[in-house]
Order: C-alpha cells, then sequence, then structure tokens
C-alpha cells in the first residue's frame, strides 16, 4: 500500500513540474490576442510567437519601425513619471568606437538570455525600454528596422 501512495506522489508531483514550465502561443495578427492577455504588441504586428515564463513573458512579432517607436511612446504615456529620460534606441550605433565591441557582446548576451536564443540579434537593432512600474516592472523591446523583426521581453512585478 506504502508504493502505491509514493508512486501516486511522485505522479502528481511530476504532473507539477512539467505544468508549470514555460508554455507558448502564437497568434497572426494584433486583433487575435485575447481581450484579457497581458501580452501587449503595436496593434499591427504580425507572425506573433509568445512564451510564458514565470512573471515574465518573450515575444517575437514582425512590425516596421514607426509602428513600434508610436506604441512605445503611447505606453510610455501610461507612466510618464517613470518614462520621462528614455535611453535612446540607437544607443549601441552611437557607443564610443572603442566600446563598441563590448557593448555588442554584452548586448548579445543581455538578447540571447532574454529571448532565449542570439539568433536575430545584430548591431544594428534599435532598443526600447518602457517602464511599466517602479517595482521593477520593465518591457524591452529590440527592433530589427531592416527586417522588422521585433524580440519583446517583458517582466512584470
Amino acid at each position: 500500500m506504502r508504493h502505491h501512495i509514493v508512486f501516486a506522489l511522485i505522479g502528481c508531483l511530476l504532473l507539477l513540474v512539467v505544468g508549470c514550465g514555460a508554455s507558448a502561443e502564437s497568434f497572426d495578427t494584433a486583433s487575435s490576442i485575447p481581450a484579457n492577455s497581458i501580452v501587449e504588441v503595436p496593434s499591427n504586428a504580425t507572425q506573433i510567437s509568445v512564451t510564458y515564463g514565470s512573471g515574465q513573458h518573450s515575444a517575437t512579432f514582425t512590425a516596421d519601425t514607426s509602428d513600434v517607436e508610436s506604441w512605445v511612446a503611447s505606453l510610455r504615456k501610461l507612466k510618464p513619471e517613470l518614462n520621462s529620460n528614455p535611453p535612446s534606441p540607437l544607443w549601441l550605433a552611437d557607443a564610443n568606437e572603442y566600446l563598441k565591441p563590448t557593448l555588442i557582446a554584452d548586448e548579445r548576451d543581455t538578447f540571447s538570455l532574454r529571448i532565449g536564443s542570439p539568433n536575430g540579434f545584430t548591431e544594428h537593432m534599435l532598443k526600447f525600454i518602457i517602464v511599466r512600474s517602479a517595482r521593477g516592472g520593465v518591457t524591452t523591446v529590440w527592433h530589427d528596422p531592416d527586417k522588422s523583426h521585433n524580440y519583446l521581453w517583458a517582466v512584470y512585478k
């Protein structure tokens, strides 16, 4: 009888661990994202893929530069006191030539950690940071202006 209970408990534990892993969803357009979703992308974004984790999610989507810039500006306006002095999205391109190789390597590492892979990263990307909460809630968007590919990482606190 004890063995049955132990095996049942182990089975429940495995189900719990597997069930708590990252989950993923895909949407063809922004309008197909459910209204109650925590996922936010520009209204005309397409080819949206989202991976959910504990207290965070990452996403990829397609949208052009002007739409991303407009969307980022609208999100920053929701919390102007937290976004009054945003870093330039061209910070990597405008970096001092002596520091640039180190900054590129560091940013590639950050991108890979947040997005799950260095694939898609280029040194020509624009980077937008939107502060959502004074407690640490932040959305970061890396935008490739040549391909209109976007990589988003959001953490909520």
